[in-house]
């Protein structure tokens, strides 16, 4: 895949490297900057006569150049593009890796092909650092999440596993540079910190990223896991290039009491919205639908 091909598909992209066909750092997507992208899916949808029917439209969305291939009991096409789409007796299977993971997650029509399931998603940040594997070393993980280290003698290249290999949830961090062989053009390396999600975690993942509240849900968790002055650093790179919508800016009068109200909405209505958004979307849609549509009773109470 060319340049030209890339920037088609994912939009604009940075930090991207003809030789090896890697990206780095950032990817821009609908117009829309983005630090935190994925580059791991698996989504399962149940198979009935309206999936089996949409199944050649997704080979033919996904798939580039496919040949016959299983993946996880499922068969189907792999294309050169590391995009899979398959089936097995009940459901029906696209997996993704690289850069075309973010493609498939932001673009697959779930309303159309109905009940689905994310299976695993991993969501990854880049940023640039002096030394990678001395910033990876100062990081404490969080005492409650089983943690491992990986350090080459001799060589650079440390990484750091917190969670475990089998838990729902999996952070990731290592020496990107070390591990590709690439480096940014300003110097020092690129450090990349990888968050793995299955499972409940991952569809809660696959909700923010389609909602565009991938920021919150990324910070929310990583914040867990490490300690909160490495954990600021990696905040502060997403925030420097991150254009994700948040309200950042509030009605400076305090005498308007519609621009109290306002402020109270912004500050504390909103982020517990956004926050209900990541737990319970059907909740949540319900509320807005109540707010909209709803008529009072006689009694006070809301009609259903």
């Amino acid at each position: 895949m060319n340049a030209d091909e890339q920037e088609r598909e994912t939009a604009i992209t940075v930090c991207y490297y003809r030789a090896s066909n890697t990206v780095v750092a950032q990817v821009f997507h609908r117009e829309t900057a983005t630090m935190i992208y994925a580059d791991y899916f698996v989504i399962t949808f149940e198979k009935n006569n309206t999936t089996e029917a949409h199944l050649p439209r997704l080979f033919g969305l996904y798939v580039k150049d496919g040949r016959e291939a299983r993946i996880m009991n499922f068969t189907g096409l792999r294309g050169s593009n590391n995009v899979f789409v398959g089936e097995n007796y009940n459901r029906i299977m696209i997996w993704a890796s690289g850069s075309q993971a973010h493609y498939v997650a932001t673009t697959i029509q779930t309303d159309r092909l109905g009940s689905y399931s994310v299976a695993r998603i991993d969501l990854q940040v880049t940023i640039t650092v002096l030394d990678a594997d001395f910033m990876i070393d100062a990081i404490q993980p969080a005492k409650v999440y089983k943690a491992s280290k990986i350090i080459n003698i001799g060589e650079k290249g440390t990484t750091l596993y917190i969670g475990a290999p089998t838990s729902d949830l999996r952070f990731r961090i290592y020496n990107k540079s070390a591990e590709s062989g690439i480096f940014p053009d300003v110097g020092g390396e690129f450090a990349r910190f990888e968050l793995q999600c299955r499972n409940r975690y991952a569809d809660k993942a696959f909700v923010a990223l389609r909602n565009k509240m991938i920021r919150a849900f990324y910070l929310m968790i990583t914040k867990r896991m490490i300690d909160a002055y490495n954990h600021k650093i990696l905040e502060g790179a997403i925030r420097e290039y991150d254009e994700e919508l948040f309200v950042d800016t509030f009605p400076t009068s305090k005498d308007d009491p519609l621009s109290k109200r306002k402020r109270w909405l912004e500050n504390s209505v909103f982020p517990a919205m956004k926050r209900m958004l990541l737990e319970d979307k059907e909740y949540l849609d319900n509320f807005i639908d109540r707010l909209y549509n709803q008529d009072n009773s006689d009694d006070g109470t809301y009609k259903y």
